[in-house]
């Protein structure tokens, strides 16, 4: 039996006042497992917006997975560093975190070449 790793998570909520968990499916148990061994020095990024909401719009544009209507989520992952976006079906969007700098700050970070890799490696031995 797969052990779930998403025990020990934290939706937040965003400024639609709406929230929506993360799917508890092996694929996104799996995406944290690996997601926790890659290193701080694999996320790159200097795209800063005053608010967690412009962060995940622009995420949610820039990889164009999810639909134009969908408003971004987001999610705080116990053992992980920085906030995540939930996509539209419920799966982690494992290749773009926010970290906030200050209140009115928050930058975008992305998986670097060798971060992704690594992320992959470890996804595919663990799936």
């Amino acid at each position: 039996m797969f052990k779930s790793s998403l025990s020990l998570y934290q939706t937040l909520t965003t400024q639609d006042n709406k929230t929506m968990k993360l799917a508890n499916t092996k694929d996104n148990n799996v995406r944290v497992k690996a997601l926790k061994t890659v290193k701080q020095t694999q996320w790159t990024g200097e795209i800063t917006h005053d608010n967690i909401d412009k962060c995940l719009t622009a995420i949610n544009l820039f990889q164009g997975i999810n639909s134009g209507l969908y408003v971004p989520k987001a999610i705080r992952i116990n053992g992980l560093t920085g906030i995540f976006m939930i996509n539209e079906d419920g799966s982690l969007n494992f290749e773009s975190r926010v970290i906030k700098i200050s209140d009115n700050k928050y930058k975008i970070e992305h998986l670097t070449n060798d971060g992704y890799n690594h992320f992959e490696a470890k996804y595919s031995e663990l799936i």
